[in-house]
């Protein structure tokens, strides 16, 4: 596994480990701590962070098709788990049921920016011949990650409180963007690409 992949995966791990500390107590925090809100709120609340992602996932998947080569991937990517991240963590200061519906346009927006930006970049560089091996590691690691936190935020709930809890989430998903950093200058402008693809062309056509 190369590093370029490795390290997609461990953010990735980080990521979702993260997101997972929120999930599984989201109903108990919104219908329990935010002032007027009941179990309808969460579903509604849930309803607008799909509905979102499912209106600016394609527009923004072509936009970076269609520019900057991999460069524009990579900033989608690292500033969309920034901002998820940190809108996680918002939530600790979140007391009106407007303030749970906005964070989830946000993070809707924000998911949108960061998930095709990443599976593009892993797509375009995952090793040859090794296609299903690496995509198993990374469903794996996402699998654990979602797993352990799973018990570990009801744990933090219940023991320090729900602010706590999303510093924390804010905190480790920080983590996970910031490993991608590195990553940037190992990816293609638009024209080094070309040079690839041909040169690629060309080798296919040698054998």
């Amino acid at each position: 596994m190369n590093p370029f992949i490795r390290s997609l995966i461990i953010s990735d791990f980080l990521l979702y480990f993260s997101y997972g500390l929120v999930t599984p107590i989201m109903a108990i925090f919104v219908s329990g701590q935010i002032v007027g809100a009941t179990i309808e709120t969460v579903g509604i609340a849930t309803a607008i962070y799909w509905i979102v992602r499912s209106i600016t996932s394609i527009p923004l998947a072509r936009w970076m098709d269609s520019h900057d080569g991999e460069r524009d991937e990579f900033h989608f990517m690292f500033w969309g788990a920034l901002l998820m991240s940190l809108t996680l963590m918002s939530l600790a200061w979140a007391t009106q049921i407007w303030h749970v519906y906005l964070i989830q346009v946000f993070f809707g927006i924000f998911n949108s920016m960061a998930i095709p930006g990443w599976r593009i970049l892993f797509t375009n560089h995952i090793d040859r011949g090794k296609t299903g091996f690496e995509w198993s590691v990374w469903d794996v690691a996402v699998a654990l990650g979602t797993a352990l936190s799973a018990y570990a935020g009801s744990v933090v709930a219940q023991t320090w409180g729900f602010h706590i809890l999303f510093i924390l989430v804010g905190g480790v998903g920080t983590l996970g963007a910031l490993i991608l950093i590195p990553l940037y200058y190992h990816t293609d402008t638009l024209s080094q690409l070309r040079k690839l693809h041909k040169k690629m062309g060309s080798e296919i056509l040698e054998v």
